[in-house]
């Protein structure tokens, strides 16, 4: 059975006949079948038709909003025994070592069960070539996305990740979309809803080169723009990954060197999303060859203050059980991992020195921090220096240039914003009128 909001629009679209119609009212014309005031009416009926459909189809088809009734439950990272399952979005070759290193690191033990759907995101223009382009992916012709069998980097990507997934036991499930940057998020979202992903991992749309601290590749505002609407929109948890080149320094030292482990380092100040963070880590402190240290920051400078007190006004009124459940989830966390992770609490009061102390170090391969979205009185003194409002305050200090930090850095939004905050949903869904949908399936 159709939903009917799908079938109002539809009906909507079927009803628009645009240039035909006008073909036909002038082939009417032309025969003395309509006189001049029957075919002005009439011309002006199809035009106020077709201009009224995009702001109707719009109102009333939410694609990005859509729950399919076939779609997987989502997977859960804290449950070492279900199969979990990371939807990771790559843009090209330079994408792939940091992703790689990251889902090994994720992956825990031989026990564990990853199923990782690695989707290509490719932006379809005006030009002929990406129109070819589409036209050559399926033997009938129909514009639609099936495999791209010609481009080496296409075959670069498949056969990188097929060979991971043959080597670290991991299910691998290439997908690939050509769809406009106005839309792609749609196309991120539906997969990641259908398949029931814990996660999203979107690659950050810049690209350091290490230890010169140089931009090696800058994807542009609209990439960036599709990475905000996906954190805007997405029904589950959503990672943003900022590549700094250490993956490559990682993957050079000899495996039996104990220097080889990689080391993580995560920052904890509170809130949801440093939950999900946690979380996390509990994957990562599985695994044989993470050392993992947990950096709490904290707040005791003002009296009768024990902890960090939440400014916005969502959570003003909860902020005691926020800082509960806090308490709860580090006390979990020290309590089960105590022997494989270090803990260490700061002053927040310098947070910003610290947070710099520690990156600057360069004593950490990964920095993984929460989006901290919900204001807090220890971030009241960061500001946003290149207005990088996707990866928050504490992201944000780490992609500043000049500050000689060249760890990579995951930042993780929980969904719990997202099912609370439904006006930035509905602002945040289509504002193109035209859309150049594609099809995506599994290779």
């Amino acid at each position: 059975m159709v939903p009917v909001r799908e079938s109002l629009t539809l009906g909507v679209l079927m009803n628009t006949k645009g240039l035909v119609e006008l073909i036909v009212l002038n082939i009417g014309r032309e025969k003395k079948v309509l006189n001049d005031e029957m075919f002005t009416i009439l011309v002006l009926m199809a035009l106020f038709t077709t201009f009224i459909t995009t702001p109707i189809v719009l109102a009333i088809y939410k694609p990005s909003r859509i729950v399919n009734s076939g779609s997987q439950k989502p997977s859960r990272l804290t449950d070492l025994q279900e199969k979990l399952r990371i939807l990771a979005c790559i843009h090209g070759p330079g994408n792939i070592p940091s992703l790689i290193n990251f889902v090994e690191s994720i992956r825990a033990t031989n026990m564990s069960r990853l199923k990782l759907y690695v989707m290509q995101l490719t932006e379809l223009t005006d030009s002929s070539s990406s129109i070819l382009m589409v036209q050559r992916s399926r033997k009938n012709g129909f514009p639609f996305i099936n495999r791209m069998k010609s481009g080496p980097m296409h075959e670069q990507i498949a056969t990188a990740f097929q060979a991971y997934g043959e080597v670290g036991k991991v299910t691998v499930h290439h997908l690939t979309s050509i769809s406009l940057l106005s839309t792609m998020h749609e196309d991120i979202c539906h997969v990641a809803e259908k398949k029931g992903v814990a996660m999203i991992i979107l690659p950050f749309h810049k690209r350091w080169g290490g230890e010169d601290e140089e931009v090696t590749e800058d994807l542009g505002q609209g990439l960036r723009e599709v990475n905000q609407r996906v954190l805007q929109n997405a029904a589950c948890s959503v990672a943003v990954l900022v590549n700094r080149g250490v993956a490559r320094r990682y993957e050079q030292e000899p495996e039996t060197s104990v220097a080889a482990r990689k080391r993580v380092c995560i920052f904890f100040i509170g809130g949801p999303h440093d939950r999900k963070v946690l979380e996390l880590g509990s994957r990562m402190a599985e695994h044989p060859a993470i050392r993992l240290l947990l950096v709490r920051f904290t707040s005791y400078t003002e009296v009768g203050d024990e902890g960090p007190k939440y400014n916005s006004p969502t959570s003003t009124t909860n902020w005691e059980k926020e800082k509960e459940l806090d308490e709860e989830a580090v006390n979990e966390f020290k309590v089960k991992w105590q022997e494989t992770v270090e803990y260490i609490e700061k002053n927040a009061t310098n947070i910003t020195e610290e947070v710099l102390s520690i990156g600057k170090a360069k004593d950490h391969d990964l920095v993984i921090v929460g989006k901290q979205q919900l204001e807090t009185t220890m971030l009241t003194n960061i500001d946003f220096r290149h207005g990088n409002e996707e990866l928050g305050p504490i992201g944000d200090l780490f992609v500043s240039s000049g500050n000689g930090i060249t760890s990579s850095l995951l930042v993780i939004q929980d969904r719990y914003l997202i099912n609370s905050n439904e006006s930035n949903l509905v602002k945040t869904s289509r504002a193109e009128s035209t859309v150049i949908k594609d099809a995506i399936e599994e290779l």
